[in-house]
């Protein structure tokens, strides 16, 4: 009678069949009939079903948070011809004169204009999409469409970058930023709050804030030579870290929120991560405040401009795997009337 020891050997070098704890054909040690019939397991232990027969993928995706870019929100946007021009040029025109008494042969007086030219220069970039045939088989089976996501990190790290460039500029071009504009003038410092510091995180008093605001605003009334009061249309710019202030108390239960309200009907706060230090990576060393005129006589104070939002190249197709060019193109922040703004630092 065959053994399962004397076939083991030949069952796995003829017919590749292993059976690794397996001892003994059934019967093969004899069965008992006289009682309850008692049968030996010739498997292994069980340990279980797989891991994999259990385990489900959740259908949503989740994808990692990043800095929101809110450049175009806040300082709006335009587009400024195309990828293939290099220059554009904004026409600045003054009036001057003056007048002196009348009289039938008075001679004197004159009135004249002035024109000037602004320039600016674009900036394309560009990003790779590449994908796999195999990775996005494998990406497939856990219902990922590897292919679109490829193509929107590409779309975001482009964004990212536009955002970037809106707000400090591109270095070696005349291409600059809302926030380090030369053209911008020069920031005050804010007032004390508690002995040498003049950060609104080192008081709880929404007052001594309040006040931040009275002088910032006064700087720029006087620089706007009477062109806006209490009721013009005005935007704040204020870093994101600094939200929780707007929430500060006085002794009546009136919130900063609120008194600014009423002080400044038509103002529009806005938070940019990019104007505080801490969520700025690095690109501005102190928290600072804007506060400008969204538009005056008809003619918007501040802009961002692109020459293209987004330009799909070519399909580059290999053997197994293919990439595609992504690219974009800026030219900054551009304040057409610099005096309508005025910045604060150390808040």
């Amino acid at each position: 009678m065959a053994t399962f020891r004397t076939d083991a050997a030949r069952l796995a070098q003829d017919w590749g069949i292993n059976l690794p704890g397996v001892t003994h054909y059934v019967g093969e040690r004899g069965n008992a009939f006289d009682a309850a019939p008692v049968f030996s397991a010739v498997t292994a232990p069980n340990s279980g079903i797989p891991a994999v027969i259990n385990t489900m993928v959740d259908p949503q995706l989740i994808r990692q948070l990043i800095t929101p870019t809110k450049s175009e929100e806040i300082y709006g946007s335009q587009k400024k011809g195309d990828r293939a021009i290099k220059t554009v040029m904004f026409p600045v025109l003054e009036s001057s004169g003056y007048a002196v008494a009348y009289g039938d042969y008075e001679q004197a007086g004159d009135s004249s204009a002035n024109a000037n030219w602004v320039s600016r220069q674009s900036f394309p970039f560009q990003t790779w999409a590449k994908y796999g045939d195999l990775e996005a088989e494998m990406m497939g089976m856990g219902n990922i469409d590897w292919i679109a996501e490829q193509r929107t990190a590409g779309a975001s790290v482009l964004a990212k970058q536009a955002n970037l460039i809106n707000l400090f500029g591109v270095s070696g071009l005349e291409n600059y930023g809302a926030l380090n504009d030369p053209s911008l003038p020069a920031a005050i410092t804010a007032s004390l709050k508690t002995g040498t510091a003049t950060a609104w995180t080192s008081t709880s008093d929404p007052n001594a804030v309040y006040n931040d605001f009275v002088t910032l605003f006064s700087d720029l009334n006087k620089a706007m030579m009477g062109n806006i009061d209490n009721q013009t249309r005005v935007k704040v710019v204020l870093p994101s870290e600094l939200s929780p202030v707007l929430t500060y108390t006085n002794s009546f239960g009136i919130t900063l929120e609120e008194m600014l309200k009423k002080s400044w009907p038509n103002m529009e706060i806005v938070f940019l991560p990019e104007a505080g230090v801490t969520m700025s990576g690095g690109y501005t060393s102190a928290n600072v405040m804007q506060m400008f005129v969204p538009e005056v006589d008809g003619v918007e104070t501040v802009t961002t401009a692109f020459t293209e939002r987004l330009t799909m190249h070519r399909l580059e197709q290999y053997s197994t795997n293919a990439r595609q060019k992504m690219s974009r193109g800026g030219w900054g922040t551009v304040w057409k009337r610099p005096m309508a703004v005025a910045q604060m630092v150390g808040i």
